[in-house]
């Protein structure tokens, strides 16, 4: 029987499996089949619970389209795990989907919408009172755009 903490490690270690993939040369194989891992448990548990588990099985789907070079896609699916987040009241998770967006955006050289998803991002971090996370958001870009 799996536990919430079970479940939350999954997605964490998909998010970053995913992440390390793209950042990692040499193991990025290795990783991205970490999070693909993570990516079926959630396209299961989303059967379970879409108000629980939506907004991060999104969020893992964007990571994967992202890992393979889908941009679109992985665009697509960002803001589609914001708009989840938000409308199920996970202001968190919507930052960090912003965040993460704000990354992808970084990473293609759109600074312009990497600025914005970061401002969208620090706001959630704000709104849910995580007020370290969004000064530490804001100390990282501060020397590319003040947002």
């Amino acid at each position: 029987m799996l536990h919430f903490p079970d479940m939350f490690q999954t997605f964490y270690l998909g998010i970053s499996a995913f992440r390390l993939a793209r950042l990692e040369d040499g193991k990025s194989r290795e990783w991205e089949i970490v999070g693909k891992d993570a990516l079926l448990k959630y396209q299961t548990y989303v059967k379970f619970s879409d108000w629980n588990w939506e907004n991060k099985m999104l969020l893992l789907e964007a990571e994967s389209y992202a890992c393979e070079g889908e941009l679109e896609k992985a665009k697509f699916k960002f803001r589609a795990s914001i708009d989840s987040a938000q409308k199920h009241r996970f202001v968190h998770e919507a930052g960090l989907a912003s965040e993460l967006l704000g990354m992808l955006y970084e990473e293609n050289g759109n600074e312009e919408e990497a600025m914005q998803q970061y401002a969208h991002a620090r706001s959630c971090y704000q709104q849910w009172g995580a007020f370290a996370l969004a000064d530490r958001l804001c100390r990282s870009t501060a020397s590319k755009v003040s947002i």
